[in-house]
């Protein structure tokens, strides 16, 4: 079967860390899969660029006095102002220019305008009114009202997890903002805590409509700018839609009730946990509405900004206070379980989990400690403790095995403390003989969980059962179709078995997944010199290169590619006799 030729061209750069965490220290995923982040145009850098107004400064006829810079971008500025007429605080956002190349200053130019004109047309209480719009002395401004008051990643900073009863007030609101500008045909496209403004009557208010990002955006036709651990996978293959902004949505909450660093999800970065997982307070039903909206596949999410508002509001009130229901819906009994202080032995793993996200190695397995002793008949205490020394640095591949066992003991039918063992077996032991009987018993109880088939087909690849490997590769990826890391793993093994047109659609759906994956690029180019197709060869070795210079395997293979492209050339030239 043809596969579909991969992308030529990068289709996404990326603000923040980067796509994955490893499953495990040690695990593959951690040099191979996205666990580095790969700059696509370094010209496109945040900038440390002094402002060019000053307090005191007049513009836009002397009316717009500046009072002081109040955030300062790459190619943006955001001044609090006084509007001198109105006797009003205002806003002003400024272009700054930074190009070398008139046709892309041009360029930004001419969407500056368009922006302008579409944030001219919206109306709505949560979003700032546009007041004006002008050049002056060659620089291009808007004038918009000032929010007063803080960001929700101040709030967090400042303030720490969030109640669910503020949290879903909040939420409300995001909603119908985000509804009214799916109606408008607006894209947010960079929804997250820093973008979100709290003023005094905790009323939200949307700030940063892109100017910067999307000024970024236009240096080139097929660049998208996304926040890693707020972007929806379709945006990072430069394909945004409106449930894109509700994916985002999603991992705003998560982040206000949690304060999870969705840079070490894992496998990937779109695999967020379970709210209670962190949060047990939080109402069942709330986390499923959150959980739903961060739905990696955008069909699997709410429908419409609207929808996921609705259902909100449809939750039963918080003993307390709450949001009051627009409606009366069935809930399970589950559902209406209330917020309540957290146990101690809950307290203890979330602070274990806090800590081991912060590589506190020490604290991490204090807190752990603790759970246990707070309550030894929960096994989900030992499993944390297990989760802290196989993490520790250095692990302690022992004592993890020995408290994944406890855990087993009060809980003999937990898939995930098999693959738990699993991964101490095959990653920090490397003993896939080992790792290979518990990850088959989880892979018994919990069919579905596609991460256990892919360390499965590695043990069994790494014995030498490729035919079984393949077949649990192949699982993975079905189970998972989004999951790079399976198509990865069934590429390589069918690159090994020469099977040349297998590994090829492989490594494409891969790229189609993650376009910035040099090591994807490489395997390709090795794929299509085997079968003699030398051109697309080149093109991905050189790709690959130029993403990660310091691989020093695919310089290899570029070189080795020139050679044999020069040579071809050269005896195309040659005369017959």
């Amino acid at each position: 079967m043809a596969c579909e030729q991969p992308l030529k061209t990068p289709v996404a750069a990326v603000q923040g860390p980067a796509l994955g965490a490893a499953a495990y220290p040690g695990a593959p995923e951690a040099s191979l899969y996205g666990a580095k982040s790969y700059d696509m145009v370094p010209q496109l850098e945040q900038q440390r660029i002094a402002p060019r107004l000053h307090p005191g400064d007049q513009l836009g006829h002397d009316r717009y006095r500046i009072k002081r810079i109040v955030a300062l971008g790459g190619m943006g500025a955001v001044y609090e102002a006084e509007d001198q007429n109105l006797k009003r605080p205002c806003a002003v956002k400024e272009m700054l220019d930074t190009f070398t190349e008139a046709k892309d200053r041009q360029q930004v130019i001419d969407w500056f305008r368009r922006e302008a004109s579409m944030l001219h047309d919206l109306n709505h209480p949560a979003i700032p009114r546009v007041r004006d719009s002008f050049e002056e002395d060659g620089r291009y401004y808007l004038v918009m009202d000032f929010v007063h008051g803080r960001n929700l990643a101040e709030v967090l900073e400042q303030e720490g997890v969030q109640p669910e009863e503020r949290v879903r007030r909040w939420a409300v609101q995001l909603c119908d903002v985000l509804s009214y500008l799916h109606h408008q045909g607006v894209i947010f496209r960079d929804l997250k805590p820093a973008n979100i403004m709290i003023g005094t009557d905790d009323r939200v208010r949307l700030i940063d409509f892109g100017i910067a990002r999307s000024l970024r955006a236009q240096n080139t036709e097929s660049m998208v700018i996304v926040t890693y651990g707020f972007a929806a996978p379709e945006q990072l293959q430069g394909q945004p839609e409106q449930r894109s902004d509700i994916f985002s949505l999603g991992a705003t909450l998560h982040r206000l009730l949690t304060q999870h660093d969705a840079n070490n999800n894992k496998p990937m970065i779109f695999n967020f946990p379970p709210v209670r997982a962190l949060r047990p307070d939080v109402t069942p039903a709330f986390e499923s509405i959150i959980m739903r909206a961060l739905s990696p596949r955008a069909v699997d999410r709410w429908t419409t900004a609207g929808e996921m508002g609705r259902a909100i509001r449809a939750l039963p009130a918080l003993m307390g206070g709450g949001v009051a229901p627009l409606a009366v819906v069935p809930v399970s009994p589950a559902a209406r379980a209330v917020s309540r202080p957290l146990l101690p032995f809950e307290e203890n793993v979330n602070q274990a989990r806090g800590f081991l996200e912060q590589e506190r190695w020490q604290e991490a397995l204090k807190a752990a400690r603790k759970a246990v002793e707070a309550d030894r008949a929960n096994p989900l205490g030992h499993k944390m403790l297990g989760i802290v020394y196989a993490r520790s640095r250095p692990p302690e591949a022992l004592r993890a095995l020995e408290a994944y066992n406890e855990s087993l003991q009060l809980n003999p039918n937990d898939a995930e403390t098999y693959r738990l063992i699993g991964d101490v077996h095959l990653f920090l032991q490397q003993q896939p003989h080992e790792a290979m009987g518990a990850y088959q018993k989880a892979a018994r109880l919990n069919p579905s969980d596609y991460e256990t088939h892919r360390f499965l087909g590695m043990c069994l690849e790494q014995t030498g059962q490729l035919e079984y490997a393949q077949q649990e590769y192949a699982t993975a990826v079905r189970l998972a179709p989004n999951y790079v890391p399976a198509h990865m793993s069934y590429g390589q093994l069918a690159l090994r078995l020469d099977k040349m047109t297998d590994a090829e659609c492989a490594f494409v759906e891969a790229l189609r997944l993650n376009p910035a994956l040099p090591v994807a690029r490489h395997l390709l180019a090795q794929v299509y010199e085997r079968q003699g197709r030398m051109a697309d060869a080149l093109r991905e070795a050189e790709y690959a290169v130029q993403v990660d210079p310091r691989d020093g395997n695919a310089a290899t293979t570029l070189a080795r590619l020139r050679r044999a492209v020069r040579m071809q050339k050269r005896n195309s030239t040659r005369p017959l006799h």
